[in-house]
């Protein structure tokens, strides 16, 4: 190493030491933000309801009573009692909803509860359809067809209805397909009380996924999952006015995301097999669940290897990309009180956990 570019290096190391040592202060402050959240594990004991009796539960609510519901893919919606035992929720049936693969494979994926906390949106990413279910009759409604796949559903306070459409598809099989070769063909839409039209608020996205509002609904969070961030945008919920924000964070394979009642954007990310916490206020990424084995990460970096090269990864799907979990991690939901996190995943269990 030449004499000046040798003393330029180690100026530079000096510079970083120093740079370090003056910023203890904030790594405390993260430490301790940190401490607010725990790092939670995976454990078979865990598996709620425990009997495989799911069929893919890709997405949940917790109720006022206890009780959970989650999609199930055969039938629309699932309640699961306190004590594991569950049955159909709503029939979807005489709504036109089918499941008769392969002709027909349907696709129920979002799912939220109406602020009036009387009523449940959810959202097929199959054919596009939103459903609306009376949580006290179990009254089902179509209330919107859109042309291509929904994936994710939010509802503000004013009723208003926003979703992703995650590709340009009108079937399961054309979802999965542009998973494995991603275009720029994932929205954001809106749909106010007044009227059944869906408004274009944001295109251009790769594969657009989970979508929900911080607690003063001023700001709108949308995971594009096929490049890794959760952009952000100003919004007004009277008037639908949106601005856009920039990326909000960078998360690997961003699926479902929440904001919990400490202001902190929750983020699922399926090929990582982890929760992550988002703390804007103390500027700190936590990982709050982690069921990640050595054999899972050796997937998981082939994936992004093939991701950043723009090439197909589509062989990679399998189950060692999510085991020792019932599937991949596609979101989670907490009970009213925040003390239990439930995980939801592509396969027949539902993970449920002490959050203390």
């Amino acid at each position: 190493m030449k004499p000046v570019i040798s003393a330029l290096f180690f100026s530079a190391l000096l510079i970083l030491s120093c740079n370090h040592q003056s910023s203890k202060s904030n790594v405390k402050i993260s430490e301790t933000a940190d401490k607010q959240l725990p790092y939670l594990t995976f454990k078979n004991a865990e598996l709620f309801p425990g009997n495989g009796s799911l069929m893919r539960a890709e997405d949940g609510v917790f109720l006022d009573d206890g009780r959970v519901v989650v999609v199930d893919q055969a039938l629309g919606l699932r309640v699961i009692e306190e004590d594991g035992s569950n049955r159909p929720f709503g029939d979807f049936k005489n709504v036109g909803f089918v499941h008769n693969p392969p002709e027909q494979v349907a696709g129920p994926n979002g799912l939220v509860m109406e602020q009036d906390g009387k009523h449940l949106l959810m959202c097929d990413v199959s054919d596009g359809k939103i459903y609306r279910t009376n949580i006290e009759t179990e009254k089902v409604q179509l209330i919107h067809d859109h042309p291509y796949g929904i994936n994710a559903i939010y509802s503000d306070k004013t009723g208003a209805i926003w979703f992703t459409q995650c590709a340009k598809n009108t079937n399961y099989a054309e979802m999965f397909m542009e998973i494995n070769s991603p275009g720029p063909n994932g929205a954001v839409f809106r749909i106010s009380k007044q009227n059944n039209t869906a408004e274009l608020i944001k295109d251009s996205l790769y594969f657009a996924n989970g979508i929900t509002m911080d607690k003063a609904e001023k700001k709108l969070f949308v995971s594009e999952t096929m490049m890794d961030r959760v952009h952000s945008f100003e919004i007004d919920i009277q008037s639908g006015k949106t601005e856009y924000s920039g990326v909000e964070a960078y998360v690997g394979t961003p699926d479902n995301i929440l904001v919990d009642n400490q202001g902190r954007l929750i983020v699922a990310s399926p090929v990582n097999n982890q929760v992550i916490g988002i703390d804007f206020k103390n500027h700190s990424h936590h990982i709050i669940f982690d069921a990640s084995t050595k054999e899972n990460q050796e997937i998981t970096n082939e994936w992004f290897r093939r991701s950043h090269l723009g090439l197909n990864f589509g062989d990679l799907f399998s189950p060692k990309l999510y085991l020792p979990l019932p599937g991949l991690i596609t979101g989670m939901f907490f009970s009213s009180d925040e003390s239990t996190l439930y995980i939801a995943n592509l396969g027949n269990d539902l993970l449920k956990l002490e959050y203390n």
